[in-house]
């Protein structure tokens, strides 16, 4: 079988459509036909700039998938053909023995040495069909969604199990809580979704361009959300928002600016968890952000909360299949506009439109 695959040669260089030939799955395996990739930011960067996890080039990007299965290979039980899954990009390292990736590890894929994610050491997404080998099927983040789940939805699976890693290790941070959202891109998007769907008391969300902010607060929002265009005293805006709490209980710095980290600092409060979810990373590498905390009087006797999420494990995936899954965030399909929409032969069009200011999720249909 012929399967068609796009690499590309080099970071800021150019895709090249190739056709090879895919055989069928062997035991253990499983045979995916994609259906849907959505571009993450982390594609732009790859496009961009390249990224040092990926050691050969070409290479095969995108991660954010969702597959109908076509095969499956001897003695694989729990996926049948014609199954509509959608995965995770971070994934097991491939050794069955391995503490945190094997099947008698602790399943924190990312704090293993050798980890490995789909789209940077294992191909990703941009090709027809894909084979999965038996560590993958057997360990690996892949979601089987019930029939009135479309590929659109599945797709969302990987990005919002990153969001929900962020916003559930610490318990009742968002329940009857005020949640802050720094940035309104794609992430905060997810975020104040979620938030709503884990009864929130309110969602405030911060952003500097006045259009996206809009966008997000009108197709997303409600009585419970509000938004606030950046501006000078905007700290003092949004601990009046935070009324009759002094502070807000659970902030998310979606916004990759040392201002976003800044202002997220400043806000922290008696019990205030704080999320660093997009980092700031330029063309001089990572700049130094430096902070200061009373580990007594602040993470003691304030009960302060700093974490930073980047990738998800199972955790966020399950959460992530929940949500998707019994159709609690009945607003994704409005993330991703007319203009949002791709061809495989379109990918460069797609990760140029996902870098736009007013963009949040970028989708390429493979069907």
């Amino acid at each position: 079988m012929n399967n068609l695959v796009y690499y590309l040669d080099k970071p800021n260089g150019t895709f090249t459509a190739v056709q090879e030939s895919i055989g069928e799955p062997g035991p253990g395996e499983i045979l995916l036909k994609t259906l849907r990739t959505s571009v993450c930011q982390s594609d732009v960067v790859i496009y961009k700039q390249g990224l040092p996890r990926i050691k050969q080039w070409p290479a095969i990007i995108l991660h954010e998938a969702s597959c109908r299965i076509e095969a499956v290979g001897d003695g694989v039980t729990k996926f049948q053909v014609g199954d509509l899954v959608g995965l995770g990009c971070d994934i097991p390292c491939g050794d069955r023995s391995c503490i945190y990736c094997g099947d008698k590890g602790t399943g924190d894929w990312t704090s293993c040495p050798n980890t490995q994610a789909t789209g940077h050491e294992f191909p990703g997404f941009a090709r027809e069909y894909a084979i999965l080998p038996d560590w993958f099927v057997d360990l690996g983040p892949i979601m089987k969604f019930n029939p009135a789940v479309t590929p659109d939805e599945a797709c969302h699976l990987e990005p919002l199990a990153c969001n929900l890693e962020g916003m559930t290790r610490v318990n009742n941070c968002i329940e009857n809580r005020i949640v802050v959202l720094i940035g309104a891109g794609s992430q905060s998007t997810y975020a104040l979704q979620s938030a709503l769907a884990m009864g929130a008391r309110k969602v405030i969300v911060i952003n500097r361009g006045v259009e996206r902010l809009e966008r997000v607060i009108r197709d997303f929002g409600n009585d419970k959300v509000v938004g606030l265009p950046w501006t000078d005293d905007i700290r003092d805006r949004i601990l009046e928002e935070c009324r009759p709490f002094n502070e807000p209980h659970f902030i998310m710095v979606n916004a990759s600016a040392e201002a976003a980290y800044r202002l997220a600092t400043d806000l922290m409060g008696y019990a205030t968890v704080l999320d660093a979810h997009a980092g700031v990373k330029g063309a001089d590498g990572k700049p130094n952000i430096l902070h200061e905390v009373d580990l007594n009087n602040d993470v003691h006797y304030k009960l302060q909360c700093y974490q930073a999420t980047h990738g998800s494990v199972m955790h966020g995936i399950g959460l992530s299949h929940e949500l998707i899954n019994s159709k609690k965030l009945p607003l994704l399909s409005l993330m991703t506009m007319d203009n949002e929409r791709f061809r495989p032969s379109q990918i460069l069009q797609a990760i140029s439109r996902a870098s736009d200011s007013d963009s949040l999720k970028v989708i390429i249909d493979w069907e």
